[in-house]
């Protein structure tokens, strides 16, 4: 436990710092923690970090998290560019590796570079429009997390998803969403996220950030359940992988995106 503190400690302050700071050291910053974990999802499933498609799919990942940064020094592309572009390549390496690279390894170079990539190119995208919202989201996102937790260790008598997930219960995640509620209403009193004035709508957006959050989680749960692993990898100790850190972010940013609340 003491280790799992010290490293949250730590790590926490390295990335709250970096989000102050914003613009490119932000970016690149960003862009780092997309390859790792990308490199943790495209291991789990057991590929190789030097094989042709993986690196491809890396190369992909820096395109897509970096997208505004290069259009704004005039390499300009878009996400259409990049979905072609990777399907061409993938598809020539299963073409010409003499079937040691089939359609299905592919398949999850592609799958794990856009599931990584568009999440963290979309809270790249947030940081540029307002840090105070960045914030408000992330600060929600912690908080259903440890609410979740410790409502569901006090009242959890009602399992959510034992298939992927069996110590996650129903009390947990709506004792979550009633933490990440109070926690909204207390983080606009300090000071109002933008567009977020009026209490239905507060309610509103906290519930989805809630909501989508625990999606994240049990969809990165049930990919480590299909690979039969129980980290995403080992790189922040007392935590297991980034990627484990990080679900959450990646499902819910693209969501909110096409919601239109960032």
């Amino acid at each position: 436990m003491v280790q799992r503190i010290v490293t949250g400690i730590i790590a926490g302050c390295g990335f709250i710092l970096m989000l102050i700071l914003g613009g490119w050291p932000f970016g690149a910053f960003i862009a780092l923690l997309a390859l790792i974990a990308y490199y943790e999802l495209v291991s789990m499933a057991g590929e190789g970090a030097a094989a042709f498609g993986n690196a491809v799919g890396a190369i992909a990942v820096l395109l897509i998290v970096l997208q505004d940064r290069l259009n704004d020094v005039g390499f300009h592309s878009d996400l259409s560019d990049i979905v072609i572009g990777l399907s061409v390549l993938l598809l020539i390496a299963t073409v010409f590796s003499r079937n040691a690279y089939s359609f299905s390894r592919a398949a999850v170079a592609f799958f794990a570079a856009f599931y990584v990539g568009l999440g963290f190119h979309y809270l790249v995208a947030a940081r540029d429009e307002s840090l105070v919202s960045v914030l408000f989201i992330l600060i929600l996102i912690w908080t259903t997390d440890s609410g979740a937790y410790f409502v569901g260790r006090a009242f959890g008598k009602h399992k959510l998803a034992p298939h992927i997930s069996p110590n996650k219960t129903i009390e947990g995640g709506v004792g979550g969403i009633l933490c990440a509620i109070a926690v909204a209403f207390i983080f606009q009193a300090i000071h109002t996220p933008p567009g977020l004035g009026s209490p239905e709508r507060l309610v509103l957006v906290a519930l989805v950030i809630s909501v989508f959050g625990q999606l994240g989680d049990l969809a990165e749960s049930a990919l480590k359940r299909h690979f039969g692993v129980k980290d995403s990898g080992k790189l922040l100790p007392g935590h297991g992988g980034l990627l484990d850190r990080c679900d959450s972010w990646i499902f819910l940013f693209p969501v909110l995106h096409i919601f239109q609340i960032v």
